[in-house]
């Protein structure tokens, strides 16, 4: 229901004042879809993230030892991370846009089966912790999974991990300190709806992978057979 009504405030809103591009800043026409909230000249030029073979080797040289827990990672879009692009994210994180992320976990989805070919048995968000989301209105890595779901017809489960730990941002933290700073944070609430699954993290930045490993040793060690990932952006 909250997440309708955020929709349907979106859509009123975008009405009454048209929304800018979240680029650009460019202002919209009265569009439907992801249109309303990114322009075409800059929705075509987004750069395309990397195949995910890929990905994953470059995941792989930030986890020493076979510390990587991940099986699998997939990808939309490749941005710097102080590029004009980044703006994209900042949007979806800071101002609430429920309905933006949720079509751009639809697109995300056409990439998770074409890079990856499956979904798993569900797909998992990756947790804000609750005063976070209070902040915010609502968790962006859910509004995208929401969005995957309608492309692949898995389940969410945006109950199945907690966040136990509201950690300080990560944006200035080394590898290492990243990897320390979100140890430990994640917490299994139902292993045994887990138990033997294959699953589909999602969230909407990867930069060295710290958080996504964190959570796919949280689920494994619960009882998930295998863990994939698909991420909105790799900011590098």
């Amino acid at each position: 229901m909250i997440a309708q009504l955020r929709t349907a405030a979106e859509a009123l809103l975008s009405f009454v004042a048209p929304l800018q591009c979240l680029i650009c800043s460019r202002r919209g026409e009265h569009t439907e879809g992801i249109g309303a909230f990114v322009c075409p000249t800059c929705w075509s030029n987004l750069p395309v993230a990397p195949p995910a073979e890929r990905l994953f080797n470059e995941l792989l040289r930030h986890f020493p030892d076979d510390e990587l827990a991940l099986s699998a990672v997939c990808a939309a879009f490749a941005f710097a991370e102080h590029s004009p692009e980044m703006r994209l994210i900042y949007g979806l994180k800071y101002r609430g846009l429920w309905r933006a992320a949720y079509l751009l976990g639809q697109h995300l989805g056409r990439v998770v089966c074409t890079e990856l070919g499956t979904s798993g048995d569900a797909l998992v968000p990756v947790p804000i912790h609750p005063s976070r989301r209070r902040e915010r209105g609502y968790n962006q890595s859910e509004a995208l999974a929401k969005g995957i779901a309608a492309v692949t017809g898995q389940p969410v489960w945006s109950d199945l991990l907690q966040r136990r730990v509201a950690t300080p941002s990560q944006t200035r933290l080394s590898a290492a300190q990243r990897r320390s700073n979100v140890a430990g944070v994640f917490a299994v609430r139902d292993p045994e709806r887990l138990r033997g699954r294959t699953v589909l993290l999602v969230d909407d930045v990867l930069t060295t992978g710290s958080t996504l490993n964190s959570c796919a040793e949280a689920l494994l060690n619960a009882g998930a057979c295998r863990v994939l990932a698909a991420v909105l952006v790799r900011a590098s």
